[in-house]
């Protein structure tokens, strides 16, 4: 296993633990540098929900549910425009349109638009995007995290209220697939000791916020989170311009 590996697991793992967000993201991102699409995302996933239990834990009381029940219900209904594209768009087209929807709705608060705020405002809309997202390529969530980033919630809330948003959307993700194949995923290589190292990530990042709140630890993981999002797009454009020039 590569050193980077751990590295990177503990510092999603923290990142997840401090503001709601990202373990998924940045996890899946990196791993599939090193094992197949098709190991990764389930195994992530899956660790994903394991260290997310102490979260949901001490975040369930604190959620706002009245914003989650709409954003879950609208997730839901994204899910099969997902399935949709995925069947009907080449591979290349789906890695182009996500991480360039994804950056257009985080530009979108930046324009002095109405409409533009609107967008951002709706649950609906932003949840039927993260579920469409999630299913073309897994790649959802950020719609989400813009969307509460923007919703005047307290920080200690949008935190609370995203733990238990990818919580209850990752137990739905691990559901079906053990549905479809009978059994959980986990990584080829060392997986015990990767869930501790990221368990460890969680709850270290768990306890800095609630000893402290530091803004630019949430600035900085949201636009990681955007970064990534754009370096998917490049990296998904330079591979369709050099296919289409072969």
């Amino acid at each position: 296993m590569s050193i980077s590996i751990p590295l990177v697991l503990f510092i999603a793992a923290f990142i997840r633990g401090y503001t709601g967000f990202g373990f998924s993201a940045i996890a899946i991102l990196v791993l599939t540098l090193y094992y197949p699409v098709a190991e990764t995302v389930p195994a992530v996933l899956l660790m994903d929900l394991l260290i997310s239990l102490p979260l949901v834990a001490k975040s369930w009381d604190n959620t706002d549910f009245h914003a989650l029940r709409q954003i879950l219900l609208a997730t839901m209904a994204g899910i099969p425009a997902g399935l949709a594209l995925l069947h009907w768009l080449p591979e290349s087209s789906l890695q182009l349109l996500v991480p360039a929807t994804i950056l257009a709705m985080a530009l979108m608060p930046k324009l002095k638009l109405a409409l533009a705020k609107k967008a951002i405002a709706s649950p609906v809309l932003c949840g039927v995007m993260s579920g469409w997202t999630t299913s073309a390529v897994s790649a959802g969530g950020a719609p989400v995290v813009i969307h509460l980033r923007y919703s005047g919630l307290p920080a200690s809330k949008q935190r609370d209220t995203l733990i238990c948003y990818f919580f209850l959307t990752t137990c739905m993700a691990v559901g079906l697939g053990y549905g479809l194949n009978q059994s959980f995923s986990l990584l080829p290589d060392a997986s015990l000791a990767s869930l501790v190292i990221a368990l460890f990530g969680v709850l270290m990042g768990q306890q800095l916020f609630i000893r402290r709140h530091i803004a630019a630890i949430h600035h900085g993981a949201y636009y990681l989170l955007i970064s990534l999002s754009g370096w998917l797009l490049l990296h998904a454009a330079f591979r369709h311009f050099f296919a289409f020039g072969l």
